[in-house]
Order: C-alpha cells, then sequence, then structure tokens
C-alpha cells in the first residue's frame, strides 16, 4: 500500500540519519583495528629485521641496514645508543592515501597530525618510556593514541646484541585517526543521539503526513472518478508541487481518453451510415428474390447487389488498408525509390482515365530519392491526385511540384477547384469526411493518406483558400536528394 510504503521508508530515513554517527563510529573502530593490526606487525618486522643486522654487520653499515629494513615495511627505523643519541635513523612511512587525504578536510587549516608533531610533545634526548622498557625488559610494544586522539602510534622497541654497545632498536609508524576523536566521546555521542531520536521520530510523523496525505487524496479523486472517467470533471488541484503535477497528468489522461471516446463514437456513428446503405440495398434484393421476377427485373437486381457488395468490399478494403496505415505499416519493406517518377507514372495514369478527360496534369519535379513502401506512398499519392482532379471542375487542372530541402522532400499537389471551405479544412482528414456532393467516396481516401505519410515520419497538411482552388503539402524525410551508383546497394560487404 502507498500510505504504509512511504511512511515506513520517511521513518527509515529519518532514523538513519539520526543514527549515521553512531554506525560511522562502530564502522570506523572495526575497521581501525584492522589498521592497527597491520601496523603492528610492519614495526615488528622492521625491528626484528635491524636487530637482525646490527648483530651481524659492522658499525659502518648500520646506516644502510636501517635505511633498507624502514624502506621495506615502510615504517620509521631509530637506533638509539645508551647515551640517548641516534646512531642510524630511516623514515619511509608511506605516503598519504587517498582516504587519509580525505580525511584532511576533518582537521580544519592545521592539517592532520604527523608523527614529527607527536615527537615534539615528547622528552628531549629520547628519554621515552618505550626505550626505558626495552632496555629493561628487552621488548616493548603496542599501539596508543595520542596528539588529542587525532593520531594513533604503533612501535616496537628492542633491545640489539651488538658488540660493545648498548642500543635500543625503535620502529614507529602512525596513521591520522579523524574519526578516533568520536569513538573516544561515544557516550557522550550515545545520549545526544537519544534525545535526537525522539525529534527525529517527531519530524519523521509530520514529514509522513506532509508526503502521504495528498498522494492519498489525489487517489481518492481518481477513484471517484474511475465508474465514469470519460465524463467526470477535472481533479481539483490546490496546490503547485510534485503532487499537483501529477494530478495534472492525470487530468490531461482523462481529457485524452475522453476525446479518443468521441472520436471513436464518431467513427461507429460514420461507419455504421456507411454500412447502412448498401445493406439495405442487399435486404431489398434479398426480398424482392423471393417472389418471381421477370428477366429484366433480375438483371437490374444482380446488376443492384454487385454494386452494393462492391460498396461494401471496397469499404471494408479501405478500413483494413487505414488500420494497417495507422499502424505504422510494420510489414512493408522500405527501399530506394523516385520519388518524382512515382507522381508523374500516377499523373500518366489519371490522365488517361475517361472521368478525368477534362482535367490537365502537370508536374514540376527533378529526380527525387528517397527511402519508403512503394505500394502505399503510390496510393496515398493517388488518393491525394484523384481528390485534386475530382475538384478541379471543367477545363481545370493539376499541378504537382517537388522540391529538395536539405532534411525533407517536398511535394506540393495544387487544384484549380473551388477550394475547401473554413469550416471544413480541419476535417478533410478525418475518417468518412467528404465534401463531393453528388461526386462518389467513402471519405476514406485521405485518412489513408496522412496516415501512410506519417508512417514514414512525414507530415501531410493542406491550405486553402475559398474559390482559389486547395493545395496538399506532403512533406517526408529525405534520404538522398541525389542518386549515386555507389551507394545504391545498401547490403553490407561480403
Amino acid at each position: 500500500m502507498i500510505r504504509t510504503s512511504l511512511r515506513r521508508r520517511t521513518y527509515a530515513v529519518v532514523i538513519a540519519v539520526v543514527l549515521a554517527p553512531l554506525v560511522v563510529v562502530a564502522i570506523a573502530e572495526r575497521l581501525g583495528v584492522t589498521e592497527m593490526k597491520r601496523m603492528q606487525a610492519a614495526v615488528d618486522g622492521a625491528a626484528t629485521e635491524t636487530s637482525a643486522e646490527l648483530a651481524r654487520s659492522a658499525p659502518e653499515a648500520w646506516g644502510a641496514a636501517v635505511e633498507r629494513a624502514a624502506m621495506q615495511l615502510d615504517a620509521r627505523v631509530l637506533v638509539i645508543d645508551a647515551a640517548g643519541r641516534a646512531v642510524a635513523a630511516a623514515d619511509h612511512e608511506a605516503p598519504e592515501s587517498i582516504r587519509d587525504r580525505a580525511g584532511d578536510a576533518m582537521f580544519g587549516p592545521e592539517g592532520p597530525p604527523t608523527l614529527r608533531a607527536f615527537d615534539q610533545e615528547r622528552a628531549p634526548g629520547f628519554a621515552w618510556p618505550e626505550i626505558d622498557r626495552a632496555r629493561r625488559d628487552g621488548r616493548s610494544s603496542g599501539c596508543a593514541v595520542a596528539l588529542s586522539g587525532g593520531l594513533l602510534v604503533c612501535h616496537t622497541a628492542l633491545r640489539a646484541v651488538a658488540p660493545r654497545q648498548d642500543l635500543v632498536v625503535l620502529a614507529q609508524k602512525s596513521s591520522p585517526r579523524a574519526i578516533r576523536a568520536l569513538f573516544d566521546l561515544r557516550y557522550p555521542l550515545l545520549k545526544l543521539t537519544l534525545y535526537v531520536l525522539f525529534l527525529g521520530a517527531l519530524l519523521a510523523l509530520w514529514l509522513g503526513r506532509r508526503i502521504v496525505l495528498p498522494i492519498e487524496q489525489l487517489r481518492r479523486e481518481v477513484l471517484r472518478r474511475a465508474p465514469d472517467p470519460l465524463h467526470a470533471p477535472p481533479i481539483p488541484l490546490s496546490s503547485n508541487d510534485e503532487v499537483a503535477d501529477l494530478g495534472r497528468a492525470f487530468n490531461a489522461l482523462l481529457g485524452a481518453l475522453s476525446l479518443r471516446s468521441r472520436a471513436n463514437e464518431t467513427f461507429a456513428a460514420d461507419l455504421a451510415h456507411e454500412l447502412k446503405s448498401p445493406i439495405a440495398a442487399l435486404r431489398a434484393c434479398t426480398d424482392a428474390l423471393e417472389n418471381p421476377v421477370d428477366p429484366a427485373r433480375a438483371a437490374r437486381l444482380a446488376r443492384v447487389l454487385k454494386e452494393s457488395t462492391d460498396r461494401l468490399d471496397a469499404l471494408v478494403s479501405q478500413f483494413l488498408e487505414l488500420a494497417r496505415a495507422e499502424a505504422g505499416l510494420p510489414h512493408d519493406e522500405r527501399a530506394r525509390l523516385d520519388l518524382a517518377a512515382l507522381v508523374r507514372g500516377i499523373m500518366d495514369s489519371l490522365a488517361a482515365e475517361e472521368r478525368f478527360a477534362h482535367v490537365r496534369f502537370d508536374i514540376d519535379a527533378a529526380p527525387t530519392n528517397l527511402l519508403g513502401a512503394a505500394g502505399p506512398l503510390e496510393s496515398a499519392l493517388r488518393n491525394i491526385l484523384e481528390n485534386a482532379a475530382s475538384f478541379a471542375g471543367e477545363a481545370g487542372w493539376v499541378r504537382a511540384h517537388l522540391r529538395c530541402e536539405p532534411t525533407a522532400t517536398i511535394v506540393e499537389i495544387t487544384d484549380s477547384g473551388p477550394g475547401i471551405g473554413p469550416e471544413n479544412l480541419p476535417h478533410v482528414f478525418d475518417r468518412f469526411f467528404t465534401d463531393r456532393r453528388e461526386k462518389k467516396g467513402t471519405g476514406l481516401g485521405l485518412a489513408y493518406a496522412k496516415a501512410v505519410i506519417e508512417a514514414h515520419a512525414g507530415t501531410l497538411a493542406a491550405v486553402s483558400e475559398p474559390g482559389h482552388g486547395a493545395t496538399f503539402i506532403v512533406r517526408l524525410p529525405a534520404v538522398s536528394h541525389t542518386f549515386h551508383t555507389a551507394a545504391a546497394n545498401d547490403s553490407p560487404a561480403a
């Protein structure tokens, strides 16, 4: 449920934010233990290796031995004599890692603490407790937090076995610990977290209510319109936030559904009207055939039956073709074609028909190549040209002008007819709309032409001034304005 999910998520987010400092401290401490073990192992190895080198090397080689041990284990190694002087020293602590540099910002303008700063706070002359313990017990090792909890220092000190020398080998390694200070304050931090957790719970309740209530109200409004969404009023909106944007989206959806419903109702009514006449004629013929008829009447009935069935067949066929075109012509193969040659062929075919013997057809076009489905494009352009020729009038004309633009091919088809009235111009591409008066037509031709053009990612528009003819403008995306033989074969090379 929306209510449970959003509220629980809000509570979880607020509680997670409140508990985040404690979680960070716990994770940092766990990582700190692992880091401490690694550092202790490094200084143990450095001190042991150096002590062994001192035992088997001459004093003049001690410096090189200390250098090697410190470099090998990334540590600082000191050799201290009985007088508290460093007879050999090398510092090869690893440079700062990305994690260390990321933590530097937590130390303020003074930067992270270092082992050198730690040395400055200790007694001079290496009078350090770990060196004294090594002289007394032979070994001292461990890790401690220094510089107000900002630096973790691990050490190993060994009393070295060397001829006539009382030496101590000290290996040290440090690591800045910005979050370590928080760990030292974990108990006061826990108390503060408990207080903040109470305030966070109140904040979560308020925030969950602010988020969930508008959505629940929108949900109720949507469900209230569910029984009759096509005639329901718009959802009232009283805010200007994201929930209101969602409400506006629902209103847009309801409006689109209402428009589509009205369009479907109009289409069903028009289809029923178109089917009514041929069906009525078929019924009248069947009623007449129930009684004996003379040969002349039988011939008339046969003619009416043929005309009615032809009209039904044409209507159903055109409707199926329109539905296929509106689906995007998914199964029609696209190929390169010369649009100018296609238009010229259609115009020559129409000029040869007796019904258009009084119409003059003209074309102005250079070869124009594009990628398309030849059959549907030819049918669409034929419907447009036939429509223009039907309205051209006696001694009229139809002109086709093709031109190429950088991104499209334009076909303009103009006729010398009476034009299209302003009240009819927005409906010329509607299904079953026709203004042919005494001329025959189903009103599906221009709707089919528009669907085919749009299936090719193009557009079809009509402009007209009453008394000055009409112009239909076809715009199709151009693949190539000039046909090249080398580019004619689109198949991949073998």
